[in-house]
């Protein structure tokens, strides 16, 4: 019997310091979605914002490509246009603040899935050797955190077209 019993505290001993080095706060903390947050380019030296805005049920299919130096070129496929122009230094100046202001914040589930005749946006920042890539979609832009930046990109092509 006392055998039995020194077996069972012993147990219960193990158990319990087992269960403690398990404790929650003593893991380390696996990256989450909603703790990773990639951060965009600086936009320091020579870099290159690309932007394509395609889809929806027209059938859209409209880029731009601006430079460090303001220069951008706007393509709009459907229509057969090409044009090149010259950001304003504000407009630069905006453009830059919203690129290094931004958070983005991936989706929760795959781009394009649920989404038939939304409109599709692709995003690519080379800054330096350094390239940031994403493509949203009308259901996941509002939470990715780079609406602002997005809306101002399809403004400037918007403007230029019209």
């Amino acid at each position: 019997m006392p055998r039995t019993i020194f077996l069972c505290m012993l147990l219960t001993a193990m158990l319990i310091s087992g269960c403690e080095s398990l404790s929650v706060t003593d893991q380390p903390k696996t990256p989450t979605r909603e703790t990773i947050k990639p951060n965009l380019p600086a936009l320091e030296g020579e870099w290159t914002v690309k932007f394509s805005h395609s889809g929806g049920i027209m059938g859209l299919l409209r880029s731009i490509e601006i430079s460090a130096n303001g220069k951008y070129i706007i393509l709009d496929e459907r229509a057969g246009k090409k044009i090149a122009g010259q950001l304003t230094t504000d407009e630069l100046s905006k453009l830059k603040e919203l690129v290094t202001s931004s958070e983005y914040r991936p989706a929760g589930k795959p781009d394009g899935m649920g989404c038939a005749d939304c409109f599709i946006y692709d995003l690519e920042i080379y800054d330096n050797g350094k390239k940031f890539s994403v493509q949203l979609n009308d259901i996941n832009l509002t939470n990715s955190g780079l609406e602002s930046l997005i809306t101002t990109l399809r403004g400037l092509i918007e403007a230029a077209i019209i």
